[in-house]
């Protein structure tokens, strides 16, 4: 699937918190990225899709596939706190 401009779609979530994280994952590998909304308006979105340039496409693929990073840590990086801490941060 290509959106508009050259830029094509990873992946696909029903919420803006996982998409988040793994644009945060793509950042922390230097690479260019978006998150979309079908939302008419900011926050009534229901599917969030994170894209790409075309051409860096299978780079971001690969980068996911070979992800070991845990849900909670991808929240994290989408968030900035940790899920189910101790409460000492």
């Amino acid at each position: 699937m290509t959106a508009n401009d050259g830029w094509s779609v990873v992946a696909s979530f029903g919420d803006r918190i996982s998409a988040q994280a793994l644009a945060g994952l793509l950042e922390s590998e230097a690479m260019q990225c978006l998150v979309i909304s079908n939302g008419p308006v900011p926050g009534l979105g229901t599917e969030f899709a994170v894209l790409v340039p075309g051409a860096q496409l299978r780079k971001a693929q690969f980068i996911r596939a070979q992800s070991t990073v845990s849900e909670e840590e991808l929240t994290c990086l989408a968030t900035g706190e940790l899920q189910g801490g101790t409460g000492d941060h």
